[in-house]
């Protein structure tokens, strides 16, 4: 019982003074990183402007007047939040890389 619990002990202890070392990361990873981060926040700002142009349409065909103009506006509302959204993502991705960069 005592042997077992040191084993356990020493793979957990082990286990954990590598999980220290597997957050720092080399300069040409973090460049992949960044590069990966980049990529994802395009994509992000591209599918949003997808999702408007989405909306909007809807909101041509399937109402009129104020209210069509109102559901246009609200579009574009959620359009500069999702590009808002995206943004502090790829802060904070950038941020996280810098941190954990060697």
């Amino acid at each position: 019982m005592k042997k077992t619990l040191i084993a356990v002990l020493t793979a957990a202890a082990a286990t954990l003074s590598l999980g220290v070392h597997a957050d720092t990361v080399t300069k040409s990873e973090a460049d992949a990183q960044k590069t990966q981060a980049k990529g994802d926040y395009k994509a992000d700002k591209a599918q949003a402007k997808a999702d408007y142009n989405a909306s909007r349409q809807d909101c041509k065909d399937t109402s009129n007047g104020s209210v069509e103009r109102a559901c246009k506006k609200d579009a574009k509302a959620q359009e500069k939040q999702d590009k808002a959204d995206a943004k502090v993502d790829y802060k904070s991705d950038k941020a996280d890389i810098k941190a954990n960069t060697k």
